[in-house]
């Protein structure tokens, strides 16, 4: 069977069946094995897509490497899905400390707060463009806040509205 992507499924060219395979506790749905290694935990990382989405996913520890190129469309796609805000959860004190390496190229990646809502660390390579998150912090990052307060709009001469932001 071939994975199709865009719709989350697996697809069999002979007799047409169609798939869905369950998906991880992240959400990301696992299409296959690869070469690389956890940067956290040291298990086999799979392939992966969440939203249609590319990436690399420990199913050991749920941590996920992702472009950057794809970050920040999968964040819109993901905050299309979020009716409430999640509450303010503190970066763990031991991401500040740790070496990861990259797992497409083994270099150092930098650990530094992510500079957009959710409060977390994240790990980046800058070579391969990538960036790992640990388990739940892609949640936490799509689900916070934005950083800027509404604007408002008017509509009509004495009413005004606040768009959503997404």
């Amino acid at each position: 069977m071939r994975t199709d992507l865009d719709r989350g499924i697996y697809v069999c060219d002979y007799c047409g069946t169609e798939v869905r395979p369950p998906s991880e506790s992240e959400g990301v749905l696992v299409t296959g094995d690869s070469h690389f290694a956890c940067p956290l935990c040291h298990g086999k990382l799979a392939d992966g897509a969440l939203e249609s989405v590319p990436l690399l996913y420990c199913p050991a520890c749920h941590g996920m490497l992702i472009s950057m190129n794809d970050f920040i469309p999968l964040l819109s796609l993901l905050r299309a899905h979020y009716t409430r805000f999640a509450s303010f959860i503190a970066p763990r004190a031991s991401d500040a400390d740790r070496v990861l390496l990259c797992p497409r190229c083994n270099a150092q990646m930098d650990s530094h707060p992510y500079g957009g809502g959710g409060n977390v660390n994240v790990d980046s390579c800058e070579s391969c463009e990538s960036i790992w998150l640990d388990s739940g912090e892609l949640r936490k990052i799509a689900s916070a806040p934005d950083s800027e307060p509404p604007r408002r709009l008017i509509l009509n001469p004495g009413t005004e509205a606040t768009p959503r932001n997404s």
